[in-house]
């Protein structure tokens, strides 16, 4: 076993999701075991490989066409040319309850970004993996690994929707957790300006599918009606108990593109203090460690930013923070 399949077997949890026929179902099994099974769950909790299905003919050298880094590992089915890709990262990305949202956020850009530059399928769960390990497959390992910093040298990622901060709730993540979590919290207020619930149901309805319209790759129909309904009953049945919101932005008689624009000002305006505050930790964290040394690339790998958001800020990081200001 070479160095980047000992690696994956290493990252794998002592008990891992597999199965040899998706049509059987999946169960957790040893480690140890994890050979005989030719699809398996990549770690969960620590996220050390970015993976992709590319699901056509021919797929396992699409990245030598392509501007796109090389794989870490590529397994492909003998029968038809489809593989996965996987890309081993240097330092994983944590999804535990205390894990920090910035890294995350890249992470899913990141797979999303290429996902669209090699022709993935979008539809991937990056939950199990054809399994390096197994015999099935045809597999390619390369001598490559990655900082998350390091992608940015071959492409900008592209505007994203970040994962929400949820008061008590931790962090949501996906396309069902955003539209879940932004249609709840507008419900907890929205609902006291009804007074049928058939039209209030028929309100939310309209607000999930708009909320869902902001998305790259918008839910199905259905997807949108279930939450929809869901949401909206529960906040009709419990609107005594919910209490509004207190509200950031005051607003008399603006028009409702004004709202959106003073909205839209005053959440960029969050998320440029947002990340001055985690450059100017990181630097106050790292430079007595690495003093002239310390990089643009160390500091976006440290903080999950893009790089192009380091090297803005930190020059009037460096000077406040050397001059103790």
């Amino acid at each position: 076993m070479n160095q980047q399949l000992q690696d994956f077997y290493t990252h794998l949890n002592t008990a891992v999701l597999t199965t040899n026929d998706f049509a059987e179902g999946t169960r957790y099994r040893k480690r140890e075991k994890v050979d005989q099974f030719a699809y398996c769950a990549l770690n969960p909790m620590y996220r050390s490989y970015l993976s992709l299905d590319l699901d056509f003919p021919g797929a396992a050298h699409r990245f030598e066409e392509l501007h796109v880094p090389v794989p870490t590992i590529v397994t492909t089915n003998r029968a038809n040319g489809h593989c996965h890709y996987l890309y081993r990262l240097v330092t994983p990305v944590a999804y535990h309850d205390k894990a920090r949202s910035q890294p995350q956020d890249y992470f899913e850009a990141l797979q999303d970004e290429m996902t669209r530059r090699l022709g993935a399928d979008a539809a991937f769960t990056h939950t199990l993996t054809k399994n390096p390990l197994h015999d099935r497959w045809i597999v390619e390992t390369y001598p490559a690994q990655y900082h998350l910093s390091d992608f940015a040298e071959y492409f900008e990622l592209p505007p994203r929707k970040i994962a929400l901060r949820l008061r008590g709730d931790g962090t949501s993540r996906g396309r069902n957790h955003e539209l879940f979590n932004t249609l709840r919290f507008w419900a907890y207020g929205a609902v006291h300006s009804h007074t049928s619930e058939e039209t209030w149901l028929t309100t939310v309805q309209h607000q999930a599918t708009a909320i869902n319209a902001c998305f790259t790759r918008p839910l199905s129909f259905k997807e949108v009606r279930d939450t929809a309904k869901t949401t909206g009953r529960w906040a009709w049945k419990h609107r005594h108990e919910l209490h509004v919101r207190p509200k950031v932005l005051n607003f008399t008689d603006e028009t409702a593109t004004e709202r959106m624009q003073a909205g839209a000002e005053y959440t960029n305006q969050k998320r440029r203090q947002k990340a001055q505050d985690l450059i100017r930790a990181a630097v106050e964290e790292l430079l007595p460690l690495y003093g002239d040394e310390l990089g643009t690339r160390l500091l976006a790998t440290h903080t999950g930013q893009n790089i192009k958001t380091v090297r803005k800020y930190l020059p009037a990081t460096l000077h406040a923070v050397k001059s103790g200001d």
